[in-house]
């Protein structure tokens, strides 16, 4: 005997199936594209790692080369006397100066970023560069002082020996 339903029953289970194989395939395509997409992430977030730590390193090295200018900057201003010996240091402490100055600006120009930051560090680059010249134009004029004093003492010297000897020849 068979039911008078059965063409409904065979309907629903076919409907049933199809549903099933629906909810599977879509199951499966929705973890598939979850792994996928985790993996996608994980590579952004890799590159997002390797850009931060490159901005680090290079902040890093400007801050250093920052850190020696300001100590040859120091060291500069200690000298007082106008000896061969303290020119030459001084000499040598505005040449590492000038080249840690170039090497930050070739460290700017060779990755720019649309940063603030690195606006203000080419903006101290370049007030370094400044700061270096005016202190080496300081150093000159005071050299310039000391020449001019010297030469000066060394004319007073010879005028007032020159002053006695008169005085004793027409006394």
């Amino acid at each position: 005997m068979r039911p008078v339903n059965n063409n409904d029953i065979y309907r629903a289970y076919r409907k049933f199936l199809l549903f099933f194989l629906f909810l599977v395939v879509l199951s499966i395509g929705a973890v598939y594209f979850f792994f996928l997409t985790s993996n996608r992430e994980v590579a952004l977030l890799n590159a997002k790692a390797r850009e931060a730590d490159r901005l680090v390193a290079l902040r890093s090295d400007i801050y250093n080369d920052f850190d020696q200018i300001m100590l040859r900057m120091q060291q500069l201003s200690e000298y007082t006397k106008m000896n061969s010996e303290e020119i030459n240091n001084q000499t040598l402490l505005l040449n590492d100066i000038q080249v840690a100055n170039q090497h930050i600006q070739d460290r700017l120009q060779q990755d720019p970023m649309p940063l603030k930051s690195f606006d203000l560090y080419r903006k101290l680059s370049n007030n370094v560069g400044t700061a270096a010249a005016i202190k080496d134009s300081l150093f000159t004029t005071r050299f310039q002082i000391e020449s001019a004093r010297s030469q000066l003492e060394s004319c007073n010297k010879t005028n007032k020996n020159a002053i006695s000897r008169l005085k004793g020849r027409y006394r």
